[in-house]
């Protein structure tokens, strides 16, 4: 990014890794929707942007008190931008899925993964594309069911 992150944000993004992925209870699906949520530039711009607009926030609130002119708009950018980023992290898990239903060749090349470890995966997969069908549609991933 050209800078050194905060603490903050990157657990933020961590904690979007560890949330999301343990929704799934194949290792083989867990392992990539948290390596497209560490890896991901946008959601460590959402996440770097949210701490900097909450230390904007801390500032004015110590400078100039809790009922700080525009301090309420700061507070409402800052939790869009965690829901931003908190749609983007679907957004992932969305494109996680995609791959694990589209690349399974690559699965089955790798002898970490045999038949039963690819088809849990792509089961649950296929079932969250199809349980959350906007943030698949974002990311073009809802081809990934035909």
């Amino acid at each position: 990014m050209g800078f050194e992150r905060p603490a903050a944000s990157i657990d933020r993004q961590s904690s979007f890794g560890e949330r999301l992925s343990t929704d799934f209870d194949a290792w083989l699906l867990r392992n990539l929707v948290w390596s497209f949520i560490e890896a991901d530039d946008q959601l460590e711009y959402l996440c770097d942007g949210r701490n900097i607009v909450n230390n904007a926030a801390g500032l004015r609130k110590r400078q100039q008190g809790d009922d700080a002119a525009y301090l309420s708009k700061i507070e409402a950018i800052e939790a869009t931008l965690d829901w931003l980023a908190r749609e983007r992290a679907l957004e992932l898990v969305a494109q996680a899925c995609r791959a694990c239903l589209e690349d399974s060749e690559k699965w089955a090349s790798n002898t970490k993964f045999d038949d039963k470890h690819v088809k849990e995966a792509q089961g649950e997969a296929n079932q969250w594309l199809r349980e959350h069908t906007n943030e698949a549609a974002r990311v073009g991933a809802l081809g990934a069911l035909e």
